[in-house]
Order: C-alpha cells, then structure tokens, then sequence
C-alpha cells in the first residue's frame, strides 16, 4: 500500500496538532510539512484573510512589495506584515513560495 503525505494547515497551532494526531493513527499516511510536497492538503478552514490574500495578489500583480504599495492603497509596512502573516500560515520560506502555495491551493 502506498504511503500518502499529508500535510496539515490550521488556523492554530493546537487544532494543527489534533489534526495530525487523528491523521496519524492511518497506516498509509505521513504527515509532512511542505505544502510543496504533500499529495494531500488538509486544513481546518479557510487559512487566510481576505487582507493576506488581496496582499499576495498585489504581490503577484506587481512584481514586488515596494511596486505593490505604489500601486494599492495600502502601505508598504501594511503589505509586508501581511505577506509576511500568510507566509507564517502557509510555512512557507519565501514571498515566492507562498504566492506558489497559495495558488496551488486556490486560495488566490
């Protein structure tokens, strides 16, 4: 049987950790903590605010933070603490690599 890696997003990190723990009671299933390499996602609820998200989109739109913020009404200290929140949320290590994950999980 094929073993599956899952990897988990949640909201906090205590509903992350039940989460897991339920996952890992399967026999095929490896929790993992790339989004990037996980064949199955499961998360608790919607993982970004509306804020994070309009933030990744300015980012991808722009090219940059400091291109976004000259284009949005918002705030270059605004843009990045969202980024840089999303980034947390999605684990992931980049700019890129969060506007990546976002979209491979359709939340942009």
């Amino acid at each position: 049987m094929k073993t599956i890696k899952v990897a988990v997003l949640a909201k906090s990190d205590k509903d992350a950790d039940y989460i897991r723990m339920l996952l890992s009671q399967g026999k095929s299933i490896t929790i993992c903590d790339s989004v990037l390499e996980a064949d199955a996602i499961v998360f608790d609820a919607e993982i970004l605010t509306n804020s994070e998200k309009e933030a990744l989109k300015a980012l991808v739109e722009h090219g940059s933070v400091r291109e976004a913020a000259a284009r949005t009404s918002k705030t270059k200290s605004t843009l990045k603490k969202q980024i840089c929140s999303a980034r947390r949320k999605l684990k992931a290590k980049t700019n890129l690599q969060a506007v990546l994950i976002a979209c491979r999980l359709r939340l942009i």
